[in-house]
């Protein structure tokens, strides 16, 4: 979760065991593609007031790892198994200049104020999240029926090999916050 207040970066913390995470702030700071000042944008003024939350993961993508691999392989050095477990142990990392090191990216997936009304829609915590400079899923689409639903369940199943980044597969959530709460 990356912490802003008022527009500024002020805080990075992992999900931990869902009750307690690690404060990994100096180590986010080193990640390119985290802003330490959301973008002002017409609309989505109120996001620059008061804390703003943004969930979401950090990925390694996969020409990035195998790079890494192959330098690891030619310096006689161990390789690592696999991105998820590197770019999450990485984070988690005493030294930030190791972190500064490896190729890791910001991917937002979820928005969070404190008043839960300003974000009605799931595509809108996202058309925000856009808004406020982050990056986040561009293929999240809207569907009216569980058939429309499912085709692109079908579609993703085998597309998201050829994603970047390693992911396990879809997250389908009811748009609506209130009712999907």
């Amino acid at each position: 979760a990356l912490i802003y207040q008022d527009g500024l970066f002020v805080q990075a913390i992992t999900r931990g065991d869902s009750y307690i995470g690690e404060d990994v702030t100096a180590n986010v700071k080193t990640i390119a593609n985290v802003p330490l000042r959301l973008r002002e944008a017409k609309g989505f003024e109120k996001f620059l007031q008061g804390r703003t939350e943004i969930r979401g993961e950090i990925v390694m993508l996969k020409d990035d790892f195998a790079s890494l691999n192959k330098k690891r392989e030619a310096a006689g050095e161990p390789i690592f198994a696999n991105p998820r477990n590197l770019a999450a142990g990485t984070i988690r990392q005493l030294d930030p200049k190791l972190v500064a090191g490896r190729p890791l990216h910001f991917r937002a997936y979820d928005l969070l104020r404190e008043d839960d009304t300003e974000i009605p829609t799931h595509m809108f915590a996202y058309e925000t999240i856009t808004a406020l400079g982050l990056n986040r899923n561009m293929e999240a689409a809207v569907f009216t029926s569980v058939n429309e639903v499912m085709a692109y369940v079908k579609k993703w199943d085998e597309k998201r090999h050829d994603l970047p980044f390693i992911t396990d597969g879809l997250v389908i959530k009811v748009n609506d916050r209130k009712l999907y709460s």
